[in-house]
């Protein structure tokens, strides 16, 4: 039995180096994609098969260059289906690597050595081309790789340096996509949110983002999706996102709580659960925070909400604090004044022509900040609401007496 078993295993070696080497070499397009197609379906019928290819020396840079190959040539059915195969072969033999990488630690002590030099390269190589062609139109059978990559953890900071959170959040947006590919990239979320650090780095990456976020995105996918496996799964990234306050705050700023009260009724067990996990700890979160931190989570979500901190009686109390972190919170609202979203817009005018009454040196700061200068092309806004209130702003910026103008 033994001998047995290391003939098969001899075997499985030498026929996998045999198919490495002939589409590594081969330059006849059909002949490629045919053995492509061949190793493709030797991984589908028996995915132990992928320890034969891990084992060889340098085995993923044939498949590498099938998508190198596709850039340089263009898109066209033939490099359309080898990048296809190329990519589900990535993905099985780097979805296999835990597995192998146990199994030759035991057989040697050089496997921890082994898997360190066979794999960061290639797979970082691998996660920019996913990457690049998620962002394209035909990004399914990319992306469906990619969720399978994910799924290695050494896979998670070439994903994050390379803009992965930034390429989700983009599919993520709501009518942006079928909803398949919602799906899948919240699926890639959520594979996220089981690594911490990579909840840092979302966080890092959706506060810089100015335009849309990912968390944004998701709330307002939630909001409007039909399929109920999309809402499934991003509320199973959001229980994860719950080990993290700062991803928390964002939750709350952008108003998930509401959108919980809108959801339909579900059979399902696990959303249902979920949904109320999330619901809980955001209501207990909400609960701790003062009127200034409820107001903080708010803007820095980058998206504001008629709501009760919105009124003369906060801006008299509290605007000193607005001073911290050298006036992070104004400097946001003025960045604000370049957001699609009508209330948005409203609220910042609104909250800004109050700092300017309230704080001595409203009307200055928010001049040098070129809020003022913003403000006065909203005048001219399409919205009569949004054109409303950037007048009362500049009213307020412009005249020190305001109240005495509005009374007369």
């Amino acid at each position: 039995m033994m001998g047995e078993e290391k003939d098969g295993k001899s075997n499985g070696n030498a026929i996998a180096r045999m198919f490495l080497t002939l589409v590594g070499k081969v330059g006849n397009p059909q002949i490629k994609k045919y053995f492509l197609a061949r190793i493709d379906q030797v991984l589908s019928e028996d995915t132990g098969c992928a320890k034969f290819f891990n084992a060889c020396e340098d085995p993923y840079q044939p498949f590498i260059r099938v998508f190198s190959v596709r850039s340089s040539i263009g898109e066209n059915a033939e490099s359309e289906m080898m990048s296809m195969f190329a990519c589900r072969i990535l993905s099985k033999l780097f979805g296999s690597l835990e597995k192998w990488y146990l199994n030759s630690m035991q057989e040697t002590k050089a496997g921890s050595m082994k898997l360190q030099s066979t794999i960061e390269q290639p797979m970082n190589d691998f996660i920019v081309l996913l990457n690049n062609l998620c962002r394209s139109k035909n990004c399914l059978i990319p992306l469906k790789a990619l969720k399978n990559t994910l799924k290695q953890e050494k896979a998670h900071e070439p994903f994050i340096r390379d803009g992965g959170v930034r390429m989700l959040a983009g599919l993520m947006e709501p009518g942006a996509n079928q909803e398949q590919i919602q799906y899948l990239a919240g699926f890639c979320v959520w594979i996220l949110t089981f690594n911490t650090k990579m909840l840092r780095q979302i966080d890092q990456s959706d506060t810089e983002e100015k335009t849309q976020g990912l968390i944004k995105n998701m709330v307002a996918t939630v909001r409007t999706v039909q399929r109920e496996k999309v809402i499934r799964i991003c509320f199973a990234a959001f229980r994860n996102m719950l080990k993290s306050d700062e991803l928390q705050g964002r939750m709350v700023g952008l108003g998930l709580l509401d959108v919980i009260k809108t959801l339909n009724q579900t059979e399902d067990k696990e959303l249902k659960e979920n949904v109320e996990k999330v619901r809980s700890a955001l209501k207990t979160f909400l609960g701790h925070l003062s009127t200034f931190e409820k107001y903080t989570t708010e803007v820095m979500s980058g998206q504001l909400q008629k709501s009760a901190v919105h009124n003369e009686t906060f801006w008299r109390k509290n605007s000193a604090m607005f001073e911290k972190e050298s006036y992070r919170h104004i400097r946001k609202l003025v960045e604000l004044l370049d957001s699609k979203e009508l209330e948005t817009l409203e609220m910042a005018c609104y909250d800004l022509g109050e700092f300017a009454r309230f704080h001595p040196d409203g009307r200055s700061l928010v001049t040098r900040m070129g809020g003022k200068g913003k403000i006065m092309r909203l005048m001219m806004h399409r919205d009569e609401t949004v054109a409303k209130q950037a007048l009362l702003a500049i009213q307020k910026l412009m005249v020190s007496n305001w109240e005495f103008l509005t009374k007369s």
